[in-house]
Formats: C-alpha cells, structure tokens, sequence
C-alpha cells in the first residue's frame, strides 16, 4: 500500500504558501485596519463637532452678557433720582426698561434656542476691602425672552466676591453686573455627550452718573 500522507516538508511548504497569500492579501489588511481606526475616527469627528459648536455658544454667551451690561449702563441721570441714572423694571413712555434690555440681549443667541438661557443683571457697590461688592438691585430675564431661566434675582444686601483685581481702588463705586447661563446638550452623534452650564459674566460702570437705581427690580433697596 502507497503512503499518500503529506510529508513533513510538503506541509511546511503548503503553510508557506497559505501565509504569503494572506500576506499579499491586501483586502484583509485594509479591512483590519478599518476595524481598528474608523470607531477612533469617529469619535474625534464628533468631539470635534461638539467642540466647535460649545465654542460658537460660549462666544455668544459672552456677547449676550456685554450686550445686556453695556445697554443698561447707558441709563440717564434723573432729577427724580438724586442726579443718579434712573431705570425701570418695564418700560416707562420712551424709556426702554430692564426687561426690554434682557430681551433684546436675547436676540444676540439666534439662532440657538433662548429656551436654554439664562440671564440676570445687578447693582453692585464696591465693599471697603475693595475684594467684594454688595448688591443693591437685582433683576432676572422674563419668561417672554428666558422660559426657563435658572438664575434668580440675588438677594439685597448680598455680598459677593469680586473677580481678582477689578476691586482695587474702587471703594464705593457702583457696578453693573450682566450674568449669562446657556444649558448646552450636544447632538447625539456616534455617541452621547454629558450636557453642559455655559456662563460668563461682565462688570462695568455707569456711563452717565455713578450709580443707576432701579426702584421695581425683582430686590431693590
């Protein structure tokens, strides 16, 4: 009877040629390494995504709160007032109230949702240690142009801490503080992303007197 077992030399050879073939495979190779770097790929496309677009809203964010600041600090002296600036919390025949000022400061988000905004502006007056401020009014954004505005009006008389620097040399002055929240929640892409509180705020001064009174904010003295 003839052996027709493969000698051990055959066998060798056969294996050499299965492992050049596979070798010289390039579809396999390319599907492999497919598999390993796509789900990478992805996931950078989408934190990129989810970066830019966080950045786009955050510069927003910080325009809305300057906007709404800088409109407020305009105010007019009023005899009424003591030679102060003199605002209200609604409009007053051709004088633009607060709420008119958060609302056109919402505008600034477009075209990003004003439901996930948040707004608040205040007096502050600078504290003796020149580090914090006392607030002496406080009005939040209405629900006409913030439906589910997080920030409250801060109580009166509330001691805040002032950023590092801005209160040196600044015994007793009036400050007008803008604050702005948006809640961001990034599309879901090739995965969900945690949502994210987006905040800025700005300090200035009155323009035209060195202090504004708002005698119908939400807490006013």
């Amino acid at each position: 009877m003839t052996d027709v077992r493969p000698s051990v030399a055959q066998i060798l050879r056969r294996a050499a040629r299965v492992g050049r073939a596979l070798r010289n495979d390039v579809r396999a190779t390319a599907a492999v390494e497919a598999a390993l770097i796509l789900p990478v790929a992805l996931t950078m496309f989408a934190l990129l995504i989810y970066g830019a677009e966080a950045f786009a809203i955050q510069r927003k964010v910080t325009l809305t709160a300057r906007t709404v600041t800088d409109l407020v600090t305009q105010a007019a002296p009023n005899q009424m007032s003591g030679g102060a600036s003199l605002v209200s919390r609604s409009q007053s025949g051709n004088n633009p109230g607060i709420d008119t000022y958060l609302g056109l400061s919402s505008s600034v988000l477009i075209p990003y949702a004003s439901a996930n905004l948040s707004m608040l502006i205040s007096e502050v007056q600078v504290n003796s240690d020149q580090v914090t401020a006392v607030v002496q009014w406080s009005e939040p954004c209405p629900s006409s142009a913030c439906p589910n505005n997080a920030l409250t009006a801060r109580p009166l008389g509330q001691t805040i801490t002032l950023p590092t620097g801005l209160g040196t040399g600044q015994k007793g002055v009036y400050l007008i503080l803008g604050e702005v929240s948006y809640n961001y929640t990034p599309l879901t892409l090739f995965f969900s992303a945690a949502a994210l509180t987006l905040h800025d705020s700005i300090y200035l001064t009155p323009r035209q007197s060195t202090s504004i009174s708002c005698t119908d904010c939400a807490t006013h003295s």
